[in-house]
């Protein structure tokens, strides 16, 4: 779903045994997952770079094929799971299955529902003709949701309730993130990396001058500018989930993709929600969770919950920072933040 955030990267030139030596940095940019991914290593081989790149993007496409809901892409992925909801048990493709079993053990339904795709296809088709849902429609859409209404087996199986779809726009990317990452960290020739899929980022060794990295925050209001600068260390993931990356206008008002399951309309809480933690899968679950949220109820969730800091802009364009977050963002004006 979701989210643009801009990378500051300053790279130093290496010193090893008296020797100074430029490391070699390689860059790609793709479309998939109907956004932008780019993925930027630096190490001493060149080929052994584009390599691990191109691996990197295989086994985002493959993700992205998996948890696609809109196209079929064969047996197991979640097209077909969707159109088998109420015919038993379907075996899983292995990325889907993994997701999945990774959110399992988080119950959040009343802000982030991974079965709203009937909701989701209303809205859709609405935008697509630059029209707005009636109360009814809406209401209709909600009902057939079906929270809940889907179980993992332990042989990888799937199991949907008739009438269910899953659609993990919430939570793919992120996924397809941190997969990624884990490949590239495990790759010898890859000494620092940085993986950025439509705001979705993950952050992979140190920079060659030894200083942290430093992410820039999109100022909803204008794309042209920051709100601040994140410092993060290697492993930090960081997504952000905004009402201005998605969206259409009718009569002037905005209506974007992030709906409030509760309702089934787009929320109405914040502009955006930047969250910084360690996991991509769980900064792109949480962006999306907490842009749902008022404002003291996110900022309260943040500060409960190990290892997880977030950027609150509100609708009124305050913005608030989580306590572990004070001494690494750097706001564009001083005054901006709370």
């Amino acid at each position: 779903m979701k989210k643009l955030l801009a990378s500051l990267l300053v790279f130093s030139s290496l010193t090893c045994a008296g020797c100074f030596f430029q490391p070699e940095k390689q860059e790609d940019t793709r479309f998939m997952m109907d956004t932008i991914v780019s993925i930027s290593t630096t190490g001493k081989d060149r080929q052994a770079l584009t390599q691990a790149t191109n691996d990197a993007f295989t086994l985002f496409q493959t993700i992205a094929d998996e948890t696609d809901s809109y196209t079929a892409h064969g047996p197991g992925t979640l097209f077909a799971v969707n159109e088998a909801a109420g015919k038993g048990p379907q075996k899983a493709a292995p990325h889907l299955y993994d997701l999945l079993k990774t959110l399992q053990p988080y119950h959040h339904e009343d802000e982030i529902c991974l079965t709203l795709g009937p909701s989701i296809a209303l809205w859709n088709r609405h935008k697509a003709e630059n029209t707005v849902p009636t109360e009814e429609e809406a209401a209709e859409a909600l009902a057939q949701s079906r929270r809940g209404q889907y179980s993992l087996g332990d042989g990888g199986t799937l199991t949907l309730a008739a009438g269910t779809q899953i659609d993990l726009g919430a939570v793919a990317k992120g996924y397809a993130v941190e997969q990624a990452a884990q490949q590239l960290a495990g790759n010898k020739a890859v000494q620092s990396a940085l993986i950025n899929a439509g705001g979705n980022i993950k952050v992979i060794g140190k920079k060659e001058d030894g200083s942290a990295w430093r992410i820039g925050v999109q100022d909803p209001a204008n794309a042209e500018k920051l709100l601040g600068t994140i410092t993060v260390d290697s492993g930090t993931a960081i997504a952000t989930s905004g009402d201005y990356q998605r969206y259409y206008e009718v009569n002037g008002i905005r209506y974007h993709h992030i709906l409030d399951p509760r309702t089934g309309w787009p929320a109405r809480q914040a502009h955006a929600v930047t969250v910084v933690t360690r996991s991509a899968t769980l900064s792109d679950y949480y962006s999306t969770m907490l842009f749902v949220m008022p404002r003291e109820k996110a900022l309260e969730f943040a500060e409960a919950t190990p290892d997880l800091d977030i950027i609150y802009e509100a609708l009124d364009g305050t913005v608030s920072v989580s306590s572990g977050l004070k001494d690494r963002f750097t706001p564009s004006s001083q005054g901006a933040s709370s």
